[in-house]
């Protein structure tokens, strides 16, 4: 069974069981399943066959979701597009990916209008509303097809691709790792199985849908078990507040810092969360200070854990080892083997750190267009994460560092090259080099030294000023720091560790950001 074939299965099992409910929208199984099959026909019509790709550019919607499952039943392949990306970043992944068709949400018609002028895709669709000279309303040619099963459903299966989901690459270039209908199957089983969702749960699909901690931890677990979402934005902590009190939420995924603001908010006081079993914190560490907050004023607990985009969720910290194992991912999920190995490959049995590598059916099978880039992260069966880690004397692993130099800012991944060739690409800027900068409530921020070249006047804020546009807001240096030299090893590389230091010794002062 694919992924798209569980909506016709809760449509034929449950069919008037409430499933999705959003601003002014609410359908049963079985109207949202009819509204996924009229998608799917008119995939079809377009001309789209398995294989082919659709890009979504696009916020969280009803619609996002019936073109996803669409998508599934048809064995086309769904590019989700970060809508926070600048137009350059978009188009190297439109051209990686070489979409059949872009659809987007009218709001992004500027960035998609600046997308076709440059020839990044031929086929446009607005979703609804006034889009782009030229681009048909996707809602109104939908409405005509039929409402039966696509006839292409049964020829898709668990090895298929179901989506691209791009990270960015350690060289700066994102790499579109694939991601099956059997990854995104056994991450649902590991939500039901480590998490206790059923058919009762309620989720709010709050965290962007093109991220993969939303679809795999808010959407498919609810789908496979049974249960119903709520379709929402993270506009303000307020209105996010309101909507898990009013919709009666017993769980979520967000970023710690989506919940450092919701407990910041006017209403936390007078919240009543006693509805919630839990809630899931992903994307960075969430500080020990917001999980004592949540359970000594509201009794919510959070199970958190490590996970990867070509993985999905790998371990799980339970609630009631939250406090007790805290700075803790947990321990491996059911279907997943982890090890921790040396430079040499030899397994690690102590407390020393070393490479985590997996295996298991949620492990994706490789990045699209990069054979190369495929073939380094595997080894003898085994993904290398690239990420540190150690065990403790219970089996508790704990992640300690990143063989490559990411940055994790509010759930978003930045690696430095990226920044620093946007840096260098500014007139004035001889060198660059980019550091992460502790923050309490987005983990980390990007912090820059800089070296500039000879007579130049550039002030932090010319730098800041002229990054606009070039890179995604949130890659943008909250602090730049103009330096003669860098601190270099005999080699002549960048002695980064030297510069994190001093970035870090920066933010502990009372202004240091």
């Amino acid at each position: 069974m694919n992924i798209g074939e569980w909506i016709s299965k809760r449509a034929m099992i449950a069919p008037d069981k409430p499933f999705l409910t959003e601003p002014n929208k609410a359908y049963n199984n079985r109207q949202f399943n009819e509204r996924v099959n009229k998608t799917a026909h008119a995939l079809g019509r377009m001309g789209l066959a398995k294989g082919m790709r659709v890009a979504l550019l696009m916020s969280n919607s009803s619609e996002f979701l019936e073109i996803f499952f669409a998508c599934a039943k048809t064995g086309l392949i769904m590019v989700p597009l970060n809508f926070r990306l600048a137009v350059p970043e978009l188009l190297y992944i439109i051209r990686d990916s070489a979409p059949e068709v872009l659809i987007y949400s009218s709001e992004f018609k500027e960035k998609v209008s600046e997308i076709k002028a440059a020839g990044g895709v031929q086929k446009t669709y607005c979703l609804k509303g006034q889009g782009g000279e030229g681009d048909p309303d996707f809602s109104s040619y939908v409405e005509g097809f039929a409402t039966s099963e696509p006839p292409e459903i049964t020829d898709v299966d668990l090895p298929d691709p179901l989506f691209i989901m791009y990270t960015s690459g350690t060289t700066g270039d994102p790499k579109g790792a694939v991601l099956t209908h059997q990854n995104i199957l056994f991450g649902a089983i590991h939500s039901l199985l480590g998490y206790g969702v059923d058919r009762s749960y309620k989720s709010l699909v709050v965290a962007p849908l093109f991220h993969i901690g939303a679809l795999a931890a808010s959407v498919t677990p609810i789908i496979y078990a049974g249960g119903s979402i709520v379709i929402s934005s993270f506009y303000n902590a307020s209105e996010t507040l309101q909507t898990i009190c009013r919709g009666k939420i017993n769980y979520m995924f967000a970023v710690p810092v989506m919940y450092q603001m919701i407990a910041d908010a006017p209403e936390w006081n007078d919240a009543d969360l006693s509805h919630v079993h839990f809630f899931i914190s992903g994307g960075a560490p969430i500080p020990l200070p917001v999980i004592r907050k949540y359970q000594d004023e509201k009794g919510v607990g959070f199970v958190q854990g490590y996970a990867l985009t070509e993985t999905g969720r790998l371990t799980s910290l339970d609630l009631d080892d939250s406090i007790r194992k805290a700075g803790s991912v947990g321990k491996e999920v059911f279907h997943v083997n982890l090890r921790i190995v040396d430079d040499q490959g030899r397994d690690i049995h102590t407390a020393d750190p070393g490479e985590i590598l997996v295996q298991g059916p949620n492990v994706f099978p490789g990045y699209w267009n990069k054979e190369a880039a495929t073939g380094a992260v595997f080894r003898d069966g085994w993904f290398c994460t690239g990420d540190m880690g150690r065990r403790d004397e219970d089996g508790f692993v704990y992640i300690v560092g990143r063989k490559v130099e990411m940055i994790i800012s509010s759930g978003e991944n930045i690696y430095p090259v990226e920044v620093e060739r946007a840096l260098q690409s500014l007139p004035g800027i001889k060198e660059a080099a980019v550091v992460g900068m502790p923050d309490p409530k987005r983990g980390e921020v990007v912090g820059a030294f800089v070296i500039p070249e000879k007579d130049s006047r550039l002030s932090e804020k010319d730098v800041l000023s002229a990054l606009s546009g070039k890179i995604a807001h949130y890659k943008i240096p909250k602090r730049v720091f103009f330096v003669e030299e860098f601190p270099r090893n005999q080699s002549g590389k960048v002695l980064k560790r030297i510069l994190k230091k001093r970035a870090e010794n920066i933010s502990e002062q009372p202004n240091g950001l």
